[in-house]
């Protein structure tokens, strides 16, 4: 599991539930400049089609097309600035690096050390193709990851402030993108 190296408080629990995932995973850093990602899982290498080296250090922005994402963006980054607004869901345009395009259903929690917001827990999951079982398939392992994730950042003295009884139902956001585009 690449992690940069500058990011120490992330325990070993963490990098080796990260790099045993089967889950698209990412962490990044809302205390830097631009919020970059400051860890990855082969998960999310697998579907960006990115290298390690790529990615970390860089704001997740880069997988958006040309021109950005639309309207969703600027939901993102009302999430991030919102203290209050703990995790959420969002059907993104993404372009992997091959430059094939697709839409990925991106999960955002904040986790917080002594009452201070300071990562970005992100979950991505391509939802082009994707049928009902296979999004029941993710939000079943999402919810599991988000459980043992709670434990491990316990380790850390970081709280994962989005709990895995609050995820949506993943179909029905699917679904009404496929209404929508």
């Amino acid at each position: 599991m690449p992690f940069l190296d500058d990011t120490p408080d992330i325990s070993e629990g963490v990098r080796t539930f990260f790099d045993k995932s089967t889950v698209a995973l990412v962490l990044a850093d809302d205390r830097r400049e631009d919020c970059p990602l400051v860890g990855v899982n082969d998960g999310f290498l697998g579907l960006s089609g990115y290298d390690a080296d790529e990615v970390l250090g860089r704001n997740c922005r880069f997988m958006q097309p040309e021109g950005g994402a639309g309207p969703v963006r600027d939901r993102m980054r009302a999430f991030i600035a919102e203290p209050d607004r703990i995790n959420d869901k969002f059907v993104v345009p993404n372009v992997r690096r091959s430059g094939e395009r697709f839409l990925s259903l991106v999960y955002m929690t904040k986790l917080s050390r002594d009452g201070r917001k300071s990562l970005i827990l992100g979950s991505q999951f391509d939802i082009t193709r994707s049928n009902p079982t296979a999004a029941r398939a993710y939000d079943d392992a999402l919810s599991r990851d988000l459980r043992r994730l709670s434990e491990l950042f316990g380790e850390t003295n970081f709280v994962l402030l989005g709990t895995y009884e609050s995820l949506a139902s993943s179909q029905s956001l699917i679904v009404q993108a496929r209404l929508d585009g």
